[in-house]
């Protein structure tokens, strides 16, 4: 191997000598034939005819050429056409011997990394069922990819169920010199089993599964709001499993657990702190019959007309005593006790909520048909 690497770099060597050497002898002659000598053996002008140094040029030109008669007379004797060509020779052996050196160590990188390709290529050969298997099971394209998205050391003995484990499987039972035949639908159930190599997810997505479904076990989820093209997830994550997998009274969510929600509830008339049953119906009826009229008002088929406005408080009213009519319903038959004081009758807090929301909500909607009656509709 060593003495490839050695023939390789002297036929680089060589080439480089003899392409370089010669620029530079052509370029040596061409300077020395300007400096040296009173003819020019090179045409330095475009046109074919001889060319005349200007008139006002003359008496400079003169003055130059006895200036420099005696320095270029004595390097005329001293470097002659044999001297000239050794000096570019001698240039062109110090750069070719330099191009053959960095030629040597890339040819020695590329060796290495042949090395490595023909190790793999060894390792594959180590493993039955990757030596020969056909196209018509798995196109090569297609194995590198899944081979590189598994572990060398599961390539023997693959994960169970994995496309890896389903090619083993075909490719020891089917293939050049097995006993076993492939039938036609034992074909077309092995297509739909395996997977293309669009199929099969880059390292980078492997990777990113692989993390979500380490959080999954731990109980958390990748944090995620809903986009124009699916999912955007935030980096985020929450924790959606208590301490009990499988408890489902345990379970987290942000609508109920989180700090905004909380606090947004619990400043709810339903669940507010310190009010009687009275306060919360009232306080809830108002806010209810309030915005009813509304969507009767602007919406209804009467909307155009001068009487939108008491259509609109007679359909609100008719939803608040129908709303109130289902409370007392509720409360006579389940007979909730959230709000029962001590020796009272069971759902008496309750019911006393639902008679003052039935007035609470006609005195809202009372109060919205004032103001448009009053202010005006749209």
């Amino acid at each position: 191997r060593s003495r490839i690497f050695f023939d390789r770099s002297c036929t680089v060597a060589m080439h480089g000598f003899l392409s370089v050497s010669t620029a530079l002898v052509l370029a040596g002659v061409w300077a020395c034939s300007l400096l040296l000598t009173d003819e020019n053996a090179f045409t330095t002008g475009l046109g074919h005819g001889p060319q005349v140094p200007p008139a006002h040029s003359a008496g400079a030109a003169a003055q130059v050429s006895a200036g420099l008669s005696q320095p270029l007379a004595t390097a005329r004797e001293a470097l002659g056409m044999k001297g000239l060509v050794g000096f570019g020779m001698g240039f062109g052996v110090l750069l070719a011997l330099t191009r053959g050196s960095q030629t040597r160590s890339q040819v020695s990188r590329k060796a290495e990394g042949s090395d490595i390709a023909v190790k793999e290529k060894a390792d594959l050969s180590k493993i039955a069922y990757l030596e020969n298997i056909p196209r018509a099971i798995i196109e090569k394209e297609t194995l590198e990819k899944l081979l590189a998205l598994t572990p060398r050391e599961e390539w023997e003995d693959p994960e169970e169920d994995g496309y890896l484990w389903t090619i083993k499987q075909y490719a020891e039972t089917y293939g050049p010199g097995k006993a076993t035949k492939m039938q036609w639908w034992e074909y077309i159930r092995m297509r739909i089993d395996l997977v293309e190599p669009d199929d099969l997810p880059s390292p980078e997505m492997l990777a990113e599964y692989n993390r979500l479904e380490s959080l999954a076990m731990d109980g958390k989820r990748a944090f995620a709001v809903p986009g124009p093209a699916g999912w955007w997830y935030t980096g985020a994550v929450v924790q959606w499993k208590g301490k009990e997998p499988f408890a489902g009274d345990q379970v987290l969510t942000l609508t109920e657990n989180g700090g905004f929600s909380k606090q947004f509830l619990a400043n709810l008339a339903f669940y507010r702190e310190g009010l009687k049953p009275w306060q919360r119906g009232l306080e809830i009826g108002m806010a209810h019959g309030y915005f009813l009229i509304g969507p009767f008002v602007s919406l209804g088929p009467l909307r155009n007309t001068p009487e939108a406005a008491t259509v609109g408080l007679l359909c609100g009213c008719a939803i608040v005593g129908l709303v109130s009519l289902g409370g007392l319903i509720f409360g006579s038959t389940i007979k909730p006790t959230r709000f029962d004081k001590e020796g009272d009758k069971p759902a008496a807090g309750f019911i006393e909520m639902i008679n003052w929301h039935a007035i609470g909500g006609l005195g809202g909607a009372g109060f919205a048909h004032a103001l448009i009656t009053v202010f005006g509709s749209a």
